[in-house]
């Protein structure tokens, strides 16, 4: 039975992908010299063909060099993984993730706090018309 494709990066893949984002563009020498450990380079060519086969990077060929940029936002990468949490763990419970963060510990009431206030809708503001101003 073949292994379905993971659309979720690895620890290591993720590192690649910080590298990458980080930088907007890079050579797998330069991806390599940003990852903890000192990977072989054949390790690092091997990842980013991982990366390119799940459709998270790109590349160009300038002469024998591989330029590498990621074809996917971190937001949306970051927005795949929780989605795939929540489905695994949660059964696309985002309420279950909140209270097992709260219960964990990982998560503080002053924290929950500042996250209530901030994904609170703001009232759109009155638009002023030239009969308006007195």
């Amino acid at each position: 039975m073949t292994r379905k494709k993971s659309e979720v990066l690895t620890e290591r893949e993720a590192e690649v992908m910080d590298a990458i984002w980080q930088l907007g563009q890079a050579t797998a020498e330069q991806v390599r010299e940003r990852l903890a450990g000192s990977p072989h380079d054949s390790t690092v060519r091997t990842l980013l063909r991982i990366l390119e086969a799940k459709g998270f990077v790109s590349h160009e060929a300038r002469g024998k060099v591989y330029i590498y940029r990621a074809a996917i936002e971190r937001r949306k990468a970051q927005r795949q993984a929780i989605h795939g949490l929540l489905e695994r763990f949660f059964k696309g419970s985002a309420e279950d993730l909140v209270l097992r963060l709260i219960e964990d510990e990982q998560l503080t009431s002053d924290q929950l706090d500042n996250l209530r206030r901030s994904t609170q809708p703001v009232a759109p503001r009155k638009r002023s018309t030239k009969g308006d101003r007195k």
